[in-house]
């Protein structure tokens, strides 16, 4: 038989590529963008639970929750937010804290500022403070009064008067 000069030869598949680009352009850049924002979520969170874990960032809160100026602006109690921006470096024992925290209560949200240096659990502060609005409240003048020396005085005591009926 002789081939007929009419039929066509078999057609070429495509190549691999060709048939799954569709799907693989998309993935292809989606898995790196996942991969870099799952690294900076990671690290963000690993930073802010540092500064919440400091004892400067405890001092601050546990100041601005006990003060009335701050829990009349945002209420209480009050909640760290997300967006925390500075550093905490603690070496040897010794620290240096510059960072600020949202922090939000049930009236309202506001910024706490810490900025000192620590041995151990002994911090001193340059700023520690609550930022509301505009409004600065200084966390700093919030002192404990010191305790009286000395013998306190007591109550006069009160004589009966005797009944004269």
């Amino acid at each position: 038989m002789t081939p007929n000069a009419n039929v066509a030869p078999p057609a070429q598949q495509p190549g691999w590529f060709a048939r799954n680009w569709k799907w693989l352009v998309p993935v292809g850049c989606l898995v790196p963008l996942l991969c870099c924002g799952t690294f900076g979520a990671v690290t963000y969170l690993g930073v802010s639970k540092v500064i919440e874990g400091s004892v400067a960032f405890r001092t601050g809160l546990d100041k601005a929750s006990a003060n009335p100026d701050v829990i009349a602006a945002l209420g209480s109690p009050l909640k760290t937010g997300l967006g925390v921006s500075g550093s905490i470096n603690e070496t040897n024992g010794n620290g240096v804290a510059d960072f600020s925290m949202p922090i939000e209560g049930p009236k309202g949200k506001g910024t706490l500022v810490v900025k000192g240096r620590g041995t151990g659990n002994t911090w001193t502060y340059e700023r520690l403070e609550v930022q509301v609005g505009g409004k600065t409240i200084d966390l700093m003048a919030q002192e404990e009064p010191p305790e009286p020396q000395g013998e306190t005085p007591s109550e006069p005591e009160l004589e009966e008067e005797p009944d004269t009926e």
